[in-house]
C-alpha cells in the first residue's frame, strides 16, 4: 500500500513538473502570437513555481516577454501599454537570473538581446533624468545598471555612452572620485570626447596633483594628436611643470592645426594668451591677443582677456607691499605704472561691454555675469583715474542691473 502511494506521489510530481514546463511553452507561444497578457501570466507562474523556478529557459522567456511588453508601452494606443509598468526592471532581473542558471550558455546569445534592450532603455531613461528632471542620482544608478548590462553583451560602444553620462552625473553631484572612476575608463578606451580629458585634467590640477594632470594630457595627445585641444592641454601641462619652452612649442602646434580656420584660430589665440599671461609672459600674451583682434576686432574673448590682463597687472602694482619708511619713491612709481595700465585696460573693457550690448536680448541675459564683471572693472578704473563723470554712469548701470 505504501509503495502504491509513493508511486502515485511520483506520478503527481511528474504531472506538476510537466504542467509547469507547459506553462513555459505556452508563454513562448503566446508571446509569438502577441498575446502578451496570457504570456505574462504563464511565465510569471513558471518563474515562481518550485519545479521551474531554477530553469534558465523560463527566465530567458520572461526576459523576452517583458521586453516585448516594453515595446508596447511606447505605443500610447496599445492595449498592453499599462500591462507592466516595471517591465524594464523585470526584464533585467530575468536576464540576470537566466545568466546565473544557464551553466552551459545555451541561452546566452539570445539572453544578451535582453541585456542589450534593457541597456538601451536604461540609457534613454537616464538621459531624460539628466536633461529633463535633473535627477542626477537617479541617472547615475540607471547608468550603472546599463554598464553592467552592456558588460554582459560586450557592447563597449553603448557602454561608453553610459560611462559618459555617469561621469557627467557624478560631476553634477560633486563626487570627484566617481567622475574619475567613469572618465578614466573612457580615457583608457581612447574616447574622442575632449571634455572627458579636460574634466580630469582640471580636477587633478585643482588638487595640485600635477603628475596625474600630466598623465591625462599625455594620454589625450597620444589618443588624439589631430585634436588641437590635446596640444593646448599639453602646453598647459608643461607650464605646470615649469617647462615654458615645451609649452610654447605645443601652443604653436595647436595654432598650426587651426590656422586655416580663422574663427577657431582667433579663439585659440586667446586661450594661448591666457596661459602665457598666467605664466607672467605678458609680452607674449599681448602679442597673441593683438593677433586675435587683428582677425576679428568685434569679439568678447580677446577684448576681455587683454583688458583683464592689464587690469590685474595694475591691481598687483597697487597691492605691492612697500615699506612705510621707503624713501626711494617706489610707492609713487607703482601708483603711476598702475594708472597707465588702468588706462590701457579701459578701452578693451569698454569694447567687451559694447560687444555684449549689441547681442540679442536673450543672449545679453546669458552674458549678464560677464557684463557685471566688466562694469565692476571699469568702476575701479574710473575711480583710480579720477574720472567721476564716467564713474557715475557705471554706478548707475550697475545699480540697474542689480535690481
Amino acid at each position: 500500500m505504501k509503495k502504491t502511494i509513493l508511486t502515485l506521489a511520483f506520478v503527481a510530481l511528474g504531472f506538476a513538473a510537466m504542467a509547469q514546463t507547459l506553462e513555459v511553452q505556452s508563454a513562448a507561444q503566446d508571446m509569438r502570437k502577441g498575446y502578451l497578457t496570457k504570456a505574462k501570466a504563464s511565465i510569471d507562474k513558471a518563474c515562481a513555481h518550485d519545479q521551474t523556478k531554477d530553469d534558465p529557459k523560463a527566465w530567458y522567456y520572461k526576459g523576452l516577454i517583458y521586453c516585448q511588453i516594453g515595446q508596447e508601452t511606447k505605443n500610447p494606443k496599445s492595449k498592453y501599454k499599462d500591462l507592466a509598468p516595471d517591465w524594464c526592471e523585470q526584464a533585467y532581473e530575468a536576464a540576470l537570473r537566466c545568466k546565473e542558471l544557464d551553466k552551459g550558455n545555451e541561452y546566452s546569445e539570445t539572453n544578451n538581446t535582453v541585456f542589450s534592450y534593457v541597456g538601451g532603455e536604461l540609457c534613454n531613461r537616464a538621459t531624460d533624468a539628466f536633461n529633463k528632471e535633473h535627477n542626477f542620482e537617479g541617472c547615475l544608478k540607471m547608468c550603472e545598471d546599463a554598464i553592467k548590462a552592456y558588460g554582459y553583451t560586450g557592447d563597449k560602444k553603448s557602454a561608453d555612452f553610459a560611462y559618459y553620462l555617469a561621469g557627467l552625473s557624478a560631476s553634477q553631484l560633486h563626487n570627484n572620485d566617481l567622475v574619475k572612476k567613469y572618465f578614466n575608463v573612457l580615457m583608457r578606451r581612447k574616447t574622442d570626447k575632449a571634455n572627458v580629458y579636460q574634466t580630469l585634467f582640471t580636477m587633478y590640477r585643482t588638487e595640485e596633483n600635477n603628475a596625474e594632470a600630466l598623465k591625462v594630457a599625455n594620454q589625450f595627445y597620444k589618443n588624439h594628436p589631430e585634436d588641437y585641444n590635446s596640444a593646448l592641454m599639453m602646453s598647459e601641462a608643461y607650464l605646470l611643470s615649469g617647462n615654458t619652452e615645451e609649452s610654447n612649442k605645443m601652443i604653436n602646434a595647436a595654432l598650426e592645426q587651426t590656422k586655416d580656420n580663422p574663427q577657431v584660430y582667433s579663439k585659440l589665440l586667446c586661450a594661448a594668451a591666457e596661459m602665457l599671461a598666467g605664466n607672467q609672459d605678458f609680452a607674449g600674451a599681448e602679442a597673441k591677443y593683438n593677433e586675435s583682434l587683428s582677425i576679428n576686432a568685434n569679439q568678447f574673448e580677446a577684448n576681455f582677456g587683454m583688458g583683464s590682463m592689464l587690469y590685474n597687472r595694475a591691481v598687483d602694482k597697487i597691492n605691492t607691499d612697500v615699506p612705510f619708511d621707503d624713501e626711494t619713491g617706489l610707492a609713487a612709481k607703482l601708483e603711476e605704472e598702475a594708472k597707465v595700465l588702468f588706462g590701457q585696460a579701459e578701452n578693451y573693457m569698454k569694447s567687451a561691454v559694447a560687444f555684449i550690448d549689441a547681442l540679442p536680448a536673450d543672449q545679453q541675459e546669458m552674458q549678464k555675469g560677464n557684463l557685471v564683471h566688466c562694469l565692476n572693472a571699469l568702476k575701479t578704473i574710473y575711480a583710480r583715474l579720477n574720472n567721476m563723470d564716467e564713474l557715475k554712469g557705471i554706478n548707475a548701470r550697475l545699480q540697474t542691473l542689480m535690481q
